[in-house]
């Protein structure tokens, strides 16, 4: 799973590559052989203005399925990174259990289970 890292009007230090490829290492690590690649897209939305700007976007491009997009605006640029893989670990994870035929089936009575 290869990771690309791009900002725009954000310092991008070391201390923060290091963390967004942990946090996406971490969420989305057992699903890395249905990942191509992992683009993250971070900016400042307002610039030193402040307020919620800071924003992350996520484009993870899979084997066989379309991509998953997500993306979260927050105050701070690591609960943005933080929430976002989140979000994209739980997609991504429903998308392939789809995409193999085991997403959950609805009971025949309709008793949810």
């Amino acid at each position: 799973m290869k990771i690309e890292i791009s900002s725009q009007g954000v310092a991008l230090d070391e201390k923060l590559q290091r963390h967004i490829a942990r946090q996406i290492e971490f969420g989305l690590g057992r699903l890395a052989s249905h990942i191509r690649k992992v683009t993250v897209r971070l900016s400042d939305v307002n610039g030193p203005r402040g307020g919620v700007d800071q924003h992350c976007q996520l484009v993870i491009s899979l084997h066989q399925i379309p991509d998953v997009i997500i993306e979260d605006v927050a105050t701070d640029q690591l609960f943005a990174i933080n929430r976002a893989t989140d979000r994209a670990s739980r997609t991504v994870s429903r998308r392939v259990r789809q995409s193999r035929g085991f997403a959950p089936v609805a009971s025949p009575l309709g008793l949810g289970y």
